[in-house]
């Protein structure tokens, strides 16, 4: 497991400089990028479920990168991207694209199928961690102006 972390943190360094991820959250974007393969990992290895595991690290990974972002003061996609360049379905895409130039069009579709189901899979985990983020951030307002009925109470009696 240490491997693998260390792997995937120098994976998404490398892919960090490609999009010219400023150098005080370069570290921060690869240390995400580590903790996202484990997590992907230890889910796998309870559920057996890539799916699975590629949604959860793709929302921690997400999460991580709103609160970084806040941290920092830099975009999230600038910690998004390079914590998610790992979980990209590479493999997949290439065993559809050889199925499809050798004619086995039935295995094409299955492989699209989980294509596009793990891409899928990433794109919730984000956007579901990007909803829930940014109602955390009005859930103190909220909460100060719905429950407090006495003021609105007040209010309407003048």
């Amino acid at each position: 497991m240490l491997f693998q972390f260390i792997v995937s943190m120098l994976s998404a360094v490398g892919f960090a400089l490609v999009f010219q991820v400023p150098k005080k959250a370069l570290l921060v974007s690869s240390l995400n990028a580590g903790v996202g393969w484990i997590i992907y990992k230890i889910v796998i290895y309870y559920t057996g479920s890539n799916y699975m595991g590629t949604f959860f690290s793709a929302f921690v990974i997400s999460l991580i990168s709103e609160i970084c972002a806040k941290l920092f003061r830099h975009p999230s996609l600038i910690f998004i991207v390079p914590g998610v360049i790992n979980l990209c379905p590479g493999e997949a895409i290439y065993d559809t694209m050889k199925n499809f130039v050798n004619n086995q069009f039935q295995n094409v579709i299955l492989l699209l199928f989980k294509t596009v189901a793990l891409a899928g899979a990433i794109a919730f985990g984000i956007i579901l961690s990007s909803v829930f983020s940014s109602n955390m951030k009005n859930f103190k307002l909220r909460k100060t102006k719905r429950t407090n009925y006495l003021k609105i109470y007040k209010r309407r009696k003048k």
